[in-house]
């Protein structure tokens, strides 16, 4: 009843106001003495009332259009007054307004923060994620996905280099579902699956990218680990009583037979089984290390310290050398969680690599002729001979370490077969330094890259 009484009387007033002006303004012009200045004056607040009434009687549309247009164009900012001399029902519907606006504007605020969150979610993923529209525009996207792909930002699958066309073919002709490995380079495999699906009548198309070339690798290096222990155990069994047997007959020709040229023959022939046999039993010997490989005793070392100390065993172990064998470090301060020793041991077999590729071997002098097959060069290097290490941290922190020389480098072809177990060039090599090194970065959690350095001589990264 409040708000009847409040409204009708101020409404009675309104009308009775403007009926007054109407009234006079119309006395005023009818006098015998016309008032023309004084029926226009009346005239105008007569018409200044009716357009206050017609203000007062729509606000209420007013408000609900204002209401009406916060919501379409979400804009909830706006407040409305209490109006609370139209009584108390014009303040109770601008209350609820406010209230209702309050919750779209704490709905938006709930919905901002959850995409931001899954916003974040998907960009801390190490799964590369992208969503692509109709029109094959992407709409998410994660820096894992242009990571893995090899590109600095995508906006549009057609952006894509050449190098991924089957990837593109891929996306374009997804319908459902789909999966495929994928190998655009030769360190990097991945595994990518793709699902068609439609959003509120919009179709778009999920890309999931994971990198499987580290499974992949662990997975061939516990195969050939097993096939090792299985040869390496049969071998053992079948060589060990060759061993005995032969100098059990040694014995027996040189005390128990006359000597003459027959029994010098035959002494002969066991020596030959013999020293051939004694070799097999320790080449079988050397692939225990392969399959044996403890696991790493993390700690926080000084990379600084490691590299120093490679470099002094180093240098102590070719002094005769011309190598110069040096070591960086940027920052000083760089930190590595790591097993000290077995770094140490991956290190100084990457040295060593690194002077048979000068032809330099350990406690030998400079000017011997032998030269690695792995570093295959027609003439010796004429200039300063040398090996670098450095250590560093990339973009994200990730420390590394890098060792290079300006030797002859090695051959393209054989870049990719270098790290498998066995697989050696040198005439006195076992094929396990390399395949080792690759493990205990791999128990690191980390890997051993190689390619071929500005100066043209092998660079070997290890990334932990």
């Amino acid at each position: 009843m409040a708000f009847v009484r409040t409204f009708s009387v101020v409404l009675a007033w309104r009308i009775v106001l403007l009926g007054t002006a109407i009234a006079a303004s119309v006395v005023a012009a009818t006098l015998e003495s016309p008032q023309i200045a004084l029926a226009v004056l009346l005239g105008i607040v007569a018409i200044s009332l009716a357009f206050s009434l017609f203000r007062y009687v729509n606000d209420t549309n007013r408000r609900l259009a204002r209401f009406f247009e916060s919501v379409r164009y979400s804009d909830f900012a706006i407040r409305f007054s209490s109006a609370k001399d139209k009584g108390d029902s014009f303040a109770e519907v601008n209350r609820q307004f406010n209230e209702v606006l309050e919750a779209f504007r704490q709905t938006r605020a709930e919905k901002e923060a959850n995409l931001l969150f899954l916003n974040t979610i998907v960009q801390h993923l190490s799964a590369g994620i992208l969503v692509f529209d109709a029109q094959s525009g992407v709409l998410v996207s994660n820096s894992a996905a242009f990571q893995l792909l090899g590109v600095y930002r995508l906006h549009h699958l057609h952006d894509l280099p050449e190098r991924h066309k089957a990837l593109t073919q891929f996306v374009q002709n997804l319908t459902s579902k789909g999966k495929m490995l994928y190998q655009p380079e030769t360190n990097r495999q991945l595994a990518v699956q793709g699902v068609s699906v439609s959003l509120q009548g919009r179709a778009v198309r999920l890309l999931t990218l994971q990198n499987i070339h580290p499974e992949l690798q662990r997975k061939e290096v516990d195969a050939w680990r097993n096939l090792t222990r299985v040869l390496r155990h049969e071998i053992m069994n079948s060589v060990t009583p060759i061993v005995s047997l032969v100098e059990t007959a040694q014995e027996i020709v040189k005390h128990d037979l006359p000597q003459n040229a027959a029994t010098a023959d035959l002494t002969e022939a066991l020596e030959v089984v013999a020293v051939r046999s004694r070799g097999l039993v320790n080449f079988v010997e050397a692939y225990r290390s392969f399959s044996a490989i403890p696991q790493p005793r993390l700690e926080d070392i000084s990379a600084k310290t490691l590299l120093e100390r490679v470099v002094q065993l180093a240098t102590s172990e070719s002094k005769e050398s011309n190598i110069k064998i040096e070591s960086f470090v940027q920052p000083e301060t760089l930190r590595l969680h790591a097993d000290a020793a077995q770094l140490e041991m991956v290190l100084l077999n990457l040295v060593k690599n690194a002077r048979e590729a000068f032809g330099v071997l350990p406690n030998s002098p400079a000017q011997t002729n032998y030269q690695s097959p792995i570093h295959q060069s027609t003439n010796p290097p004429i200039h300063q001979s040398r090996i670098t290490l450095r250590a560093g941290a990339d973009a994200k922190g990730h420390p590394f370490i890098e060792v290079e020389d300006n030797g002859p480098g090695i051959p393209a072809e054989l870049l990719d077969e270098i790290f498998i177990p066995f697989f050696t060039t040198k005439p006195t090599g076992t094929g396990v330094g390399l395949s080792i090194s690759k493990q205990i970065m791999q128990l690191h959690g980390g890997d051993i890259r190689v390619s071929t350095s500005s100066s043209g001589g092998a660079r070997f990264v290890l990334e932990f």
